[in-house]
């Protein structure tokens, strides 16, 4: 697969190149990528307006996540975990019983 390019030259649409680079990307922004794909991956970005989007879409994402506080559950009753712990023993010996 080709990139495709626009009038000025640059690409409009990811290539293989951009397929391995994405698969890359959050490795490096983990600070988990070895140091020769590191310098490959920036090469690339210097010169690749899709990817440079996915990447900054992918911060944007990772951000986001990192900021997000579940909420806790409330906790269960007495009555409610005994007919969870039911259901789960009945499911168990269910399973055993095949």
């Amino acid at each position: 697969m080709s990139s495709v390019r626009s009038r000025r030259g640059e690409k409009s649409m990811p290539d293989r190149q951009c397929k391995q680079i994405f698969a890359m990307l959050s490795e490096y922004l983990d600070g988990e990528l070895p140091v020769k794909n590191c310098r490959q991956l920036e090469r690339h970005l210097k010169g690749c307006r899709p990817c440079i989007a996915y990447l900054e879409s992918l911060k944007t994402t990772v951000e986001a996540c990192r900021r997000y506080k579940a909420p806790r559950a409330p906790a269960l009753s007495k009555q409610a975990k005994a007919a969870l712990l039911a259901a789960v023993r009945q499911v168990i010996s269910i399973h055993l019983s095949e």
